[in-house]
């Protein structure tokens, strides 16, 4: 059984912006650059989620970031928002080696899928209900649940898929595109706004932990995390192959606590709490899927995970993780993404080499 967000009801077009600051060190301009983005955020956005990267035991891919996940349930309600004062004059007056980046989707409900195996709220299931379904345990299984929510953005007809191959499926007739490891070591000063391909493909997936007895543990150590390392080691390594254009590791903290913007003592970092995360972006759904059965580990992951927690499943009954995912796909109109003096690679900043 999987809990899906229940989209029947409305014409949803929702926005899911992705904010973040870079940082080598926390210093007090970089809290003060946190605590007002998370201010502002906070302000307008009917969600926040707060995450810090963390490499999940891998090797490093990427500086320090404080990373902020907002949602909108109503785009409209982002459009006024980011035409406060407030806003333009936060966002016009980072200087250029700023560290600071945005990537807002606004995506209908044609595009966008949340599934979870726990009724528990997390992201988007916060402000939606959720619902039982049985479409679940098959490859292609998230194209066919986007299938089932349609409306007037979507063509049923369309394939989503990318405008480009990598250079490892060269032979057709697109374009070829080298997409390269990682994020670099300098940073490039100024403003990039890169131009954002049709059918890019965003999936945010969380797995939270709270008050875990020690059998799961164990059995996620065992049975699970081995081959996790595995599958986002592959997905970071083998770009090429997978069509990952970026990713990102986190652990899930409380949200910042303080008095006001420019509080000394503010607390913009926050308490930990029991959930890891992984963001990522495809060159389009038809990698993702690609990735996810071809790769011996993400295959073997897969089956621990349905074999523990489904039916007669050792934690069926007494699991208390919770494994979600929420995916977006994007037209090229979609996506409004910014990155102000970021380390070169940084999220799409590559995608503007390319366009």
């Amino acid at each position: 059984m999987v809990f899906l967000t229940d989209l029947d009801d409305s014409e949803y077009v929702f926005t899911y912006g992705v904010f973040g600051v870079q940082y080598d060190t926390l210093t007090p301009e970089k809290q003060k650059q946190i605590a007002e983005l998370y201010c502002l955020l906070s302000q307008s956005a009917n969600r926040v989620d707060h995450l810090q990267s963390q490499n999940h035991g891998l090797p490093s891919i990427g500086p320090s970031s404080c990373t902020f996940v907002a949602y909108w349930l109503s785009s409209e309600e982002y459009k006024k928002w980011k035409e406060t004062s407030s806003w333009k004059e936060f966002w016009s007056g980072l200087p250029d080696d700023a560290g600071v980046w945005r990537e807002v989707m606004t995506v209908p409900k044609s595009r966008f899928m949340h599934a979870s195996n726990q009724e528990v709220e997390s992201g988007m299931s916060s402000l939606l209900k959720l619902k039982q379904s049985s479409d679940e345990g098959y490859w292609g299984v998230y194209r066919h649940r986007l299938s089932d929510t349609p409306d007037k953005h979507t063509d049923p007809n369309d394939t989503f898929t990318s405008p480009y191959v990598t250079s490892t499926k060269a032979g057709s007739d697109k374009p070829v595109i080298d997409i390269p490891k990682g994020v670099g070591t300098s940073i490039r000063l100024g403003r990039v706004k890169p131009s954002i391909p049709n059918n890019l493909c965003f999936v945010r997936e969380g797995q939270r932990q709270p008050h875990c007895p020690q059998e799961e543990i164990d059995a996620w150590m065992e049975s699970i995390t081995p081959h996790a390392q595995s599958w986002i080691t592959h997905l970071n390594e083998e770009r090429n192959k997978t069509g990952v254009v970026s990713l990102t590791t986190h652990l899930g903290h409380e949200n910042p606590l303080f008095k006001s913007p420019t509080d000394p003592f503010a607390n913009v970092e926050g308490e930990r709490i029991p959930e890891t995360n992984q963001l990522v972006y495809f060159l389009d759904l038809a990698h993702f899927e690609l990735a996810g059965r071809s790769h011996r580990g993400h295959v073997q992951l897969r089956k621990n995970v349905m074999g523990l927690y489904g039916p007669g499943g050792k934690l069926s009954a007494m699991g208390k993780a919770a494994l979600y995912v929420e995916l977006c796909v994007l037209k090229s109109g979609d996506m409004d993404a910014e990155y102000i003096g970021c380390m070169e690679g940084t999220g799409l900043m590559y995608l503007n080499d390319i366009s």
